[in-house]
């Protein structure tokens, strides 16, 4: 099996798995979007290699596997701040929760007594 075939069935097997994850409700569609097209990305530059090294020369890179690095930490960091992101949000949601249950548990220990 060539490194080109079996860089294709890899990035078609992480397409399916996203979406058998997708349909199945674990990954939220939110974070789907992203590893589809990371997949979808995948596919292509794996179908076509001549593209990776005709991109880089657009951009002035030596070395098409250093776009490659580039585009995977970009995609790395676009995760990591979704998911900072919804953490935050999580956060501030717990919070109020907790806050709303104190004032209730309060009002209820005042009526008690």
């Amino acid at each position: 099996m060539t490194p080109q075939i079996l860089a294709i069935v890899m990035a078609v097997v992480l397409l399916l798995a996203v979406i058998v994850l997708l349909r199945s409700y674990v990954l939220p569609e939110k974070y789907a979007v992203i590893w589809i097209l990371a997949a979808i990305i995948a596919i292509v530059l794996s179908a076509w290699p001549g593209l990776l090294a005709a991109v880089s020369a657009f951009f002035g890179i030596s070395s098409p596997i250093n776009l490659l690095f580039v585009g995977g930490f970009f995609v790395v960091l676009l995760l990591l701040m979704q998911v900072t992101l919804e953490l935050a949000k999580t956060r501030d949601e717990l919070r109020r929760v907790v806050q709303r249950t104190a004032l209730e548990q309060e009002e209820q220990s005042r009526t008690d007594d």
